[in-house]
């Protein structure tokens, strides 16, 4: 045994049966500060000594523990302590050893990266359904995988709302279902979607806060079951009135975000079927925690004063032609003609000591093909910035200069703290020129070149923090195209993604987005490699493979001869296992890896948000070392 706490009254008592040292290390940690008495061991002989030994809440259980024990365990569990909550840990892609593990009697599962704010947020909803729950009320078997892959697919803010509605209808044969996302500082719930007749207008809903018995939800923060909504006054019939549907009884969950933020309501609604019984409220405790994640990427915070946006609606600036400033073009000479000049080329060396608008060059901090990137000193506000300037007379191509304004505008349209700031633009001598925050430390592939794979807790670090600023650009519908360890800037603080120049709208349509290859080969999509329609989901492939670079010291498929060798194992060819690279890598990391760089975009992460979940649990264990 790692240790036990004892059990005190009150307090919920919890087992960990994992063969893993570091992730039972990890869920012992974070759930003993929600003050749960966490025993934990790495056998399922010494996890039945423990649940011998005391009354158990709720066991943990590693689905591929090795002693004879282990392998037997669920079964005997289940037949010993019917009342029991079961929660199985898997690798993220052994769908058929979850299904097994629920079909015989698993409640849950987590799987591999660990995330604490999920895995506390499954715990306590299934603590809070066992005390619901009463004999011969545990829940048919539901398909968790499937239904977690239906809220992880589902594309768009209105598309999300749809399963969540689809889920909690079926899950708990219940006629319709909406849900509310709360705006608090509006004081408002509001939803899009509203099961009715088939070919019927889905209309917008939207009401006080403390309206209704979603408001009430709001107000008590607790689950309501109300078997006649007419014979309650907090019922609201407008909610009838507006979508035709003649309300018997009422079920209302509420949804919290992994901080425990009250963030919205579901409502399930009934008339033919009747009163909703309490295994539904057991069925709904468990599927809370889902819905209400799926909730948090379907609608964001950042809105009017008195409204709420749902994702599908928010798009980035118009993609225009696309003008490609990168280190690969395909099937266009655009950059070269543009770029081809009669001019000689600047030597940036003879810029220092000059101005570039109200700027003095202080030093070149790097250059390129297109231009260079000079350190500059804003006499004005007392401070140093660093200036992206193009080559000369660049300002004169239309083409291009569309394409480096719609670079600095998407870069000051984010205003986060993970991406560059940008501070002003403009021309010099007939050269276009961009002035953003100068982050002292370089590059994330300069700080490779300089000391080989980084530590694990600083390639982790650096990749969540790109990825926070990639998240806020996919919020407003920017694909950023060209994510690589160069394009990530390193501050005193914290990691910024840059280079925005490639940045193409989300719902962006035409030739732009089509036959043309885009991007750096050793971190690009399959997808991108075959020049097709890409969406946000090749950034996240990208980022997998800059954060291979960084544990690593290698790109993903270092070693090809030429660009088209690169290409077609990006295609073709899985990633390598990065313990293969570096052995002491845990075996999280080559998960994390795998997902993100996936083949099918359907098998990858499907949001920022989904990835960053699993980057925030990987750094926790890094913290807490082997």
């Amino acid at each position: 045994m790692d240790g036990s706490a004892a059990n005190q009254s009150g307090i919920h008592r919890i087992v960990i049966a994992d063969g893993n040292e570091t992730s039972r290390g990890l869920l012992r940690v974070h759930l003993g500060m929600q003050r749960y008495a966490v025993s934990s061991c790495g056998t399922g002989k010494d996890a039945m000594q423990a649940l011998s030994r005391q009354p158990c809440d709720l066991l943990l259980l590693d689905d591929a523990l090795t002693d004879a024990k282990g392998k037997e365990l669920l079964t005997t569990v289940r037949a010993a302590f019917p009342e029991m909550g079961v929660i199985m840990v898997s690798d993220r892609h052994q769908h058929e050893r979850i299904i097994r593990a629920l079909e015989r009697g698993a409640d849950d599962y987590l799987t591999r990266p660990l995330s604490p704010s999920v895995a506390t947020a499954r715990v306590q909803a299934m603590l809070d359904a066992a005390q619901l729950r009463g004999p011969g009320q545990r829940p048919a078997f539901l398909d968790l995988p499937k239904i977690d892959r239906q809220l992880r697919t589902a594309r768009g803010g209105r598309a999300k709302l749809l399963a969540i509605c689809d889920i909690l209808r079926d899950g708990l044969n219940a006629e319709r279902a909406s849900v509310f996302r709360l705006n608090r500082e509006a004081g408002e719930l509001l939803t899009v979607v509203a099961h009715g007749d088939e070919g019927e207008t889905e209309p917008l809903i939207r009401m006080p806060a403390d309206a209704g018995l979603a408001g009430a939800t709001i107000l008590s923060g607790a689950m309501l079951n109300v078997p006649d909504a007419y014979a309650d006054d907090r019922f609201n019939p407008r909610f009838d009135e507006v979508t035709g549907f003649q309300t018997q009884s009422v079920l209302c969950v509420p949804l919290r975000d992994q901080q425990g933020e009250l963030i919205g309501v579901a409502q399930m609604l009934n008339h033919d079927h009747g009163v909703f019984p309490a295994v539904c409220e057991v069925v709904a405790r468990q599927l809370a925690p889902r819905c209400a994640a799926a909730l948090s990427e379907a609608f964001y915070a950042d809105t009017a004063a008195r409204g709420l946006s749902l994702a599908a609606t928010i798009s980035g600036a118009p993609a225009g032609l696309g003008f490609e400033t990168t280190e690969l073009l395909i099937d266009s000479e655009a950059a070269t003609d543009l770029l081809s000049q009669e001019n000689a080329p600047i030597d940036p060396e003879s810029l220092i000591g000059e101005e570039i608008g109200r700027y003095m060059v202080v030093s070149v901090l790097g250059r390129g093909s297109q231009g260079m990137v000079l350190e500059g000193r804003d006499e004005f506000l007392e401070r140093e910035v660093a200036i992206k300037l193009l080559g000369p007379d660049s300002a004169k191509f239309d083409l291009l200069r569309d394409q480096f304004m719609r670079e600095a505008r998407s870069m000051a349209r984010l205003g986060h703290p993970n991406t560059v700031a940008v501070h002003d633009a403009g021309e010099h001598e007939g050269a276009l020129f961009l002035v953003m925050e100068k982050c002292d430390a370089g590059t994330a592939l300069a700080r490779v070149k300089d000391f080989g794979a980084l530590p694990l807790i600083d390639a982790t670090r650096i990749t969540r923090d790109a990825c926070r600023g990639l998240d806020a650009a996919h919020r407003r519908g920017m694909i950023h195209r060209d994510i690589k360890p160069d394009n990530i800037l390193l501050g005193e603080h914290e990691a910024k993604l840059s280079d925005f120049g490639l940045v193409l709208a989300a719902n962006a349509e035409g030739d732009h987005n089509v036959g043309r290859i885009v991007g750096t080969p050793h971190y690009m999509s399959p997808e991108q490699c075959r020049g097709e329609v890409i969406d946000h989901r090749s950034d996240l492939y990208a980022l997998g493979a800059t954060f291979f670079h960084l544990t690593t010291g290698e790109a993903p498929f270092q070693g090809s001869k030429d660009i088209k060798s690169v290409m077609r194992r990006h295609r073709e060819e899985a990633v390598r296992d990065p313990r293969i690279v570096v052995p002491n890598l845990p075996q999280e990391v080559g998960l994390l890896i795998e997902t993100a760089m996936a083949k099918n975009p359907i098998d990858r992460y499907q949001s920022a948000v989904e990835m960053l979940d699993d980057l925030e649990s990987l750094l926790a264990l890094a913290r807490l070392g082997p």
